[in-house]
Parts: structure tokens; C-alpha cells; sequence
């Protein structure tokens, strides 16, 4: 039995298309203006044409192979955006903590560098390139600093 793509959210009375799971309780779905968003699943119910809400019936079901990827996106780390690490405003603590492959003589020419710069503000990484020791190309690709 395949499974019916467009549900009716309860919430807002809205016929959705149902994308995938977000985690075991929210799913994305994309409304008919175009726009996607986060759901509760339990507020998802089968649309059926012709009939306004419905009483609650199947719930999107996950394959097999959709929640192995799932899984195996949920073990890869990420770094929310507000947990990185402003090279604006981290102190040489911050950056020899949170910043592997940077040392405190590293750190200290980074904040060197910073306060002899316009503004004393970063405005590009290859401003950070001056600095040697450092394989900026790793720490990008980390994502675990930014310039802001």
C-alpha cells in the first residue's frame, strides 16, 4: 500500500505534501504556496478530496532506507551557528580552546593582527592567511569559526 503524499494539518486546516522526517516527531512539509515547514506528525491526518478535516488516520511512514539515512545524518556532528566562534570578538583563550590546530603564539598573532586591521574587525579570511602556522583551509571546512 503506498503511502498518500498530501495531509491536512490540524492546526491550520492547511492540505500539505508531506517531504520527509526532521526527527521522530516533526516532519517537513511544503504547502500549496511553496512554502516548507516543520510539523508535528501528530498533526498531520490523510487529506482525502472532497472532505474537510479528517479524524486522525495513518501517519507518514518512514522507509526503511529513509531512516537509515536519517540515522546516519543524526551521527554526523554539527555545529550550531551560535556555538561558533566570532574570530572578531574570541579571545586568545577561545581560540586555542575551540580552534584545533591554533596555539597560544598562533592566537596572540591573531589578535594582533585583528587590532591593527581597520576597525580592528576581519572582514575576509584571507586577512587570516597572514598568519602562517595555521591551516586555514581546515579550520573553514570545520565551520567551527566565522567573521561576523
Amino acid at each position: 500500500m503506498a503511502t498518500p503524499t498530501l495531509y491536512q494539518n490540524t492546526k491550520n486546516g492547511q492540505i500539505v505534501e508531506f517531504i520527509g522526517h526532521h526527527d521522530k516527531d516533526c516532519a517537513m512539509v511544503k504547502n500549496q504556496a511553496g512554502e516548507v515547514s516543520y510539523v508535528y506528525v501528530n498533526n498531520l491526518v490523510e487529506w482525502k478530496q472532497g472532505t474537510g478535516r479528517t479524524q486522525i488516520v495513518a501517519k507518514p511512514q518512514v522507509s526503511a532506507r529513509e531512516k537509515q539515512r536519517e540515522e546516519q545524518e543524526l551521527k554526523k556532528p554539527v555545529i550550531p551557528p551560535e556555538t561558533r566562534i566570532n574570530l572578531n570578538l574570541a579571545t586568545q583563550q577561545i581560540l586555542t580552546t575551540a580552534i584545533k590546530g591554533i596555539g597560544h603564539s598562533s592566537a596572540k598573532q591573531i589578535i594582533e593582527l585583528r587590532a591593527s586591521l581597520p576597525n580592528e574587525r576581519f572582514t575576509s579570511w584571507e586577512q587570516l592567511r597572514a598568519v602562517k602556522r595555521v591551516n586555514w583551509d581546515a579550520v573553514i571546512d570545520s565551520d567551527v569559526a566565522w567573521i561576523g
